[in-house]
């Protein structure tokens, strides 16, 4: 099993160790299909079922690093995939909300995280365009990209949360953040789009 914390650190793309841990603690390829093993090792994307990816390492690690996740808070995860950012996510924050539309693949997500014995990952089946949330959130990441900027996610962060999301219809696409309120561009990125 590669110890993705240690390569993120020593690439500077998580700057805190607590998080390193739980990269290194997280086995990627528990989260991948057969036939794709050898890949976990590979800092790419990987493809999953349904058409979707699992996210190359190191986009988990500007993923979590940009949200600065703490023990007493809460996240949302729009675009569950295969459940790896979800794991890795149940370890640093006290509750994760996971978004998928596609049934079938929230439902092996669930499967994936299951052999960590994490009880605190809400899987929910839906469109983050059409869900009502009555709590509001300290950290957002999204890993599939949207095609206008999702202004209704700021509606679903706490005062003083961060959000990540790709922006744009076809690669490449503008990773977005904000935090403290201010907008951020973090790069260009390729990932699936959201349906409507």
């Amino acid at each position: 099993m590669k110890k993705w914390g240690d390569s993120l650190r020593e690439e500077g793309l998580l700057r805190r160790q607590r998080y390193a841990d739980v990269f290194n603690r997280v086995d990627r390829s528990d989260f991948i299909p057969e036939g794709y093993g050898k890949l976990a090792d590979r800092d790419e994307p990987i493809p999953i079922p349904f058409g979707q990816t699992q996210s190359a390492p190191h986009i988990d690690g500007i993923f979590v690093d940009y949200v600065e996740p703490a023990e007493n808070e809460t996240a949302l995860e729009v675009g569950t995939g295969s459940g790896y950012l979800s794991a890795i996510l149940s370890f640093l924050v006290r509750r994760v909300v996971s978004v998928e539309r596609i049934a079938s693949l929230s439902k092996w997500a669930s499967k994936n995280v299951s052999s960590l014995g994490r009880d605190n990952i809400d899987f929910i089946v839906g469109n983050i365009n059409r869900i009502c949330f009555k709590t509001r959130f300290d950290i957002i990441i999204s890993t599939a990209s949207f095609r206008t900027e999702p202004l209704f996610l700021k509606e679903m962060a706490k005062s003083g949360g961060r959000i990540i999301f790709p922006l744009g219809s076809f690669p490449p696409q503008r990773l977005i953040g904000y935090k403290g309120g201010k907008k951020e561009y973090l790069g260009d990125v390729a990932f699936v789009s959201i349906q409507d």
